[in-house]
């Protein structure tokens, strides 16, 4: 269970901080990429122009990040406890 914990929490605070600190790019691509499928979505029901949504401006993408990166660091933490405890 430790390992599990170690594990995912070392996997949500590595991709955490890489989207809050938008390493190479990543919240901007996946932001662009959440806009232009919405838009497609919306041309293929027949109506012009994508809807302007929040979950794909870049800043909320890089909150979804710090939230994942604390996330991770609870894990990791609480992985080490369970190791501390036996």
């Amino acid at each position: 269970m430790q390992i599990v914990f170690a594990a995912g929490g070392l996997l949500a605070l590595w991709c955490g901080v890489n989207w809050a600190f938008d390493v190479r790019g990543i919240a901007t691509r996946r932001a662009e990429e959440i806009r232009r499928k919405s838009e497609e979505r919306w041309a293929n029901m027949g109506r012009l122009g994508g809807p302007t949504t929040f979950s794909s401006s870049v800043g909320y993408l890089r909150f979804l990040g710090a939230v994942m990166a604390g996330a991770g660091l609870v894990l990791v933490v609480a992985a080490y406890a369970l190791w501390r405890l036996g």
